[in-house]
């Protein structure tokens, strides 16, 4: 019963003005002259496609792109083109955040979950740029091996992985 309100109410909210339940369409309330009855077909389709949605609750394999200058986005753009090129099926989301300095050109961070996995500092220069992305891509590599191989590990007789 629980799931059939999370569809109705999900469905008020993607088609607001429609009202559910009876066979034609309305605009706030009011009928249209010319709209066509829904078939029960079109209602079940929706339906699971809804259903569909809402099983999707998380995606994964995202690269988020949180910098600000140039130079932290041609280190975001060369970071994911080799990080995918070396893990083919990335299943955990990852942040690159930027922070310009006055000193040093910007501070990037690579990020999962919160965890600090690489920070380094980048000075202007194509070159630098590419090797940082090197060591980057090396060290996420490694981090994302150990937190599988440990996820695998866990003892989750009790509880799942998300409720640790």
């Amino acid at each position: 019963m629980k799931k059939l309100t999370t569809v109705l109410i999900s469905l008020i909210l993607v088609f607001p003005g429609t009202v559910v339940g009876e066979g034609t369409k309305t605009d706030n309330g009011k009928p249209l002259e010319n709209g066509p009855p829904l078939e029960n077909n079109e209602s079940v389709e929706l339906q699971d496609r809804l259903e569909s949605l809402d099983s999707l609750r998380e995606i994964n394999g995202v690269v988020v792109d949180r910098t600000m200058t140039k130079l932290g986005e041609d280190f975001y753009s060369l970071f994911s083109q080799k990080l995918d090129d070396q893990i083919e099926e990335l299943k955990e989301n990852l942040t690159v955040k930027e922070r310009p300095t006055a000193l040093s050109g910007s501070i990037i961070t690579i990020f999962h979950r919160q965890n600090i996995i690489y920070r380094t500092a980048l000075s202007p220069g194509r070159q630098t740029v590419e090797d940082k992305t090197d060591q980057a891509v090396s060290a996420v590599k490694n981090y994302v091996l150990r937190w599988r191989i440990e996820r695998y590990l866990k003892d989750t007789f009790d509880v799942d992985y998300d409720e640790i």
